[in-house]
């Protein structure tokens, strides 16, 4: 793995006395934040207060050739004090067929039922530990974006790697909101993002030229009722995700499987 050596950045701080014995206290003005950075914080304080939501979400990702997996997921997420949780149910097409997919996420943990998949008899569900979850659940949420997790299309809306490029009021579903386009540069998001796999892959996104392009549709009470993104390669787009978001607020059932129809994954049939 190439090794990126951060910069080092020296801030040289000089003073001026003006023969006082206790010198004049100076202050440094920060500087007004940028129009994303504003949103983000708009979009944060009103989730904030909405802490639960349902999710529809369609993704795709190809090769540029003829290879090509879609995903399509539904479910619902409750954020709190004591973590965030979702339960989803997932299909995803590739060249072998459907293969559809349950899971239950509380933290860093999985608990995953596959139709089909050998299991001992009387269990449902596989439980992924967080070591487990980072080296193979991880790959199958990884299409949401940068934190894998329904609706982390929205990670690419980061004041330090993204620049709102156009903005337009448009009604969705019946509801007003503004459209916010943004250009994403995969250099700078790859100096953000904390999984040493995620960074990584923008870094060779970058070195390769894909471009990165993201769309936000946020209501007037902050909330993101829409989020899309776009990787394009050669004038192709050659993954995207979009998630709706829908009843914010509103309470969800969030059941954790129980002891007796789980196992551990690695206690799994071979």
């Amino acid at each position: 793995m190439r090794r990126l050596l951060p910069a080092l950045l020296l801030l040289v701080l000089t003073a001026c006395s003006s023969g006082d014995a206790t010198p004049a206290p100076t202050t440094t003005p920060s500087l007004p934040k940028g129009e994303l950075a504003v949103l983000v914080d708009r979009i944060t304080a009103a989730r904030a207060t909405q802490r639960t939501f349902r999710f529809h979400t369609e993704s795709f990702a190809s090769d540029g050739a003829a290879t090509e997996a879609r995903t399509i997921a539904d479910g619902h997420t409750r954020e709190g004090p004591d973590g965030v949780g979702t339960s989803l149910s997932m299909t995803v097409s590739a060249g072998a067929g459907d293969q559809r997919i349950d899971m239950v996420l509380v933290g860093d943990d999985a608990y995953v039922h596959m139709d089909g998949a050998p299991m001992p008899e009387g269990k449902r569900w596989a439980f992924y530990d967080q070591g487990q979850t980072e080296t193979g659940i991880a790959a199958l949420l990884r299409g949401f974006g940068p934190r894998a997790r329904p609706g982390s299309e929205l990670d690419y809306a980061e004041p330090r790697a993204a620049l709102v490029v156009g903005r337009a009021e448009e009604p969705l579903d019946g509801v007003p909101t503004t459209r916010y386009e943004l250009v994403v540069d995969p250099m700078k998001m790859a100096k953000v993002i904390a999984d040493p796999d995620v960074q990584l892959q923008h870094t060779q996104l970058a070195e390769h030229g894909v471009t990165i392009a993201a769309t936000v549709w946020v209501e007037a009470g902050g909330l993101p009722l829409k989020v899309d993104y776009r990787f394009t390669l050669d004038g192709k787009v050659v993954k995207r995700s979009t998630t709706t978001f829908a009843d914010w607020g509103r309470p969800v059932d969030l059941t954790v499987p129980s002891a007796q129809e789980t196992v551990p994954a690695d206690q799994l049939p071979k």
